[in-house]
């Protein structure tokens, strides 16, 4: 436990991990001034939580893509690639 939080500390005060995180705060503001651009201030439309989380979900799966994050558990057959042995159905006899 003591090595695993010595690790965390270690990557979350990093240069690298300071820069990720403040160009993934950037590109959030950019997303949010785009979308309140396209809103009806006179009327009173603002931003929802929905849209914050939207705004969310896409700015950390852009940094997920740029930063090589994604997690590939398929291979090219559609089966699970993280297991030793092939997914089969409850009860079918092995090959």
């Amino acid at each position: 436990m003591y090595e695993s939080y010595n690790k965390f500390l270690r990557v979350s005060h990093s240069e690298a991990h300071q820069t990720r995180r403040a160009e993934t705060e950037a590109r959030m503001e950019e997303v949010i001034e785009e979308r309140t651009k396209s809103l009806n201030h006179e009327e009173g439309e603002t931003i929802s939580w929905d849209d914050y989380q939207d705004i969310y979900c896409q700015v950390k799966g852009e940094e997920r893509v740029k930063y090589n994050f994604e997690l590939n558990t398929r291979n090219k057959q559609g089966e699970i690639a993280d297991y030793l042995e092939v997914r089969r159905p409850f009860g079918a006899p092995e090959k």
